[in-house]
C-alpha cells in the first residue's frame, strides 16, 4: 500500500481478513486499508462497507471513523457523515482532522456557529492547517464578517505561502471592495510563486 501497489495490497488484505488473527487491530486495519485502497481509486460506495466492517470489529477506530465521515461528505450524506464524525470527535477530541471535517459538514447544513467552532478547534490542535484557515475565511464571509474573513485569508498565506486557494479569495475579496490594486498584488505574489496558476491568471485578466 505504502508503495501505491493498489492491486497486490487490496489482494493481501482480501487473504487477512479470511484468515485467523493474533492481534485485535489486524482485522479492522485489513478492512480499513481495503475501504483506503477503493477511495484512492475513486470507488466511494465500495469504500464505505470496508469502513463500515472495520467500525463493526472495533467502533472506536478513530482513523476508520474519520475515513467514513469523509466518504460520506463526498457522497453529501451529510447527516450520515456528522454522526460519524460526531463520534470521531468524541473518541479523539483533539484530532485536527476530525474537527475540521466535522466543521465542514456543518457549513454544508448551513449551521454557522457549529461549523465556526469545529474549524477553530481543528487549527487549535493544528495551528498551520491551511485547508481550515481558508475555510473559516470563507465560513466569515458567509456570515457578513469581512474583516476576519480577510485576516483569516492572511494568515493562511502567511502560514502556507504555497497554498493557493486563500490568495484567490483574497484577491476577490478585495476586487469586491473595489480595490483593484490590493487584488493585483495579491494575485502578483501567487504567480511569483505558482507561475503556471491558471485561476490567478485568469482573474488577473478580468482587473481593471
Amino acid at each position: 500500500l505504502k508503495q501505491n501497489k493498489l492491486e497486490d495490497a487490496r489482494e493481501s488484505f482480501n487473504r487477512a481478513v479470511k484468515l485467523p488473527s493474533s492481534y485485535p487491530s489486524t482485522l479492522p486495519n485489513a478492512w480499513n486499508n481495503l475501504g483506503l485502497i477503493a477511495t484512492r481509486q475513486n470507488q466511494i460506495a465500495e469504500a464505505i462497507p470496508y469502513f463500515q466492517e472495520a467500525l463493526k470489529l472495533s467502533p472506536d477506530y478513530p482513523v476508520a471513523l474519520n475515513n467514513l465521515g469523509n466518504a460520506f461528505r463526498q457522497q453529501k450524506r451529510w447527516e450520515e457523515a456528522r454522526k460519524v464524525l460526531e463520534h470521531a470527535v468524541d473518541v479523539n477530541p483533539e484530532d485536527p482532522e476530525a474537527n475540521y471535517s466535522l466543521g465542514m459538514v456543518f457549513a454544508q447544513l448551513d449551521q454557522n456557529e457549529h461549523a465556526n467552532e469545529y474549524l477553530q478547534r481543528a487549527l487549535k490542535f493544528r495551528p498551520v492547517y491551511p485547508e481550515a484557515l481558508n475555510n473559516l475565511g470563507i465560513l466569515y464571509l458567509r456570515t457578513s464578517q469581512t474583516e476576519k474573513a480577510v485576516a483569516s485569508f492572511q494568515e493562511c498565506i502567511r502560514v502556507a505561502p504555497d497554498f493557493d486557494q486563500s490568495y484567490l479569495n483574497l484577491a476577490r475579496v478585495y476586487a469586491l471592495q473595489h480595490n483593484p490594486e490590493k487584488a493585483r498584488a495579491v494575485l502578483l505574489d501567487l504567480l511569483a510563486r505558482r507561475p503556471e496558476n491558471v485561476s490567478a491568471q485568469e482573474l488577473l485578466r478580468q482587473m481593471p
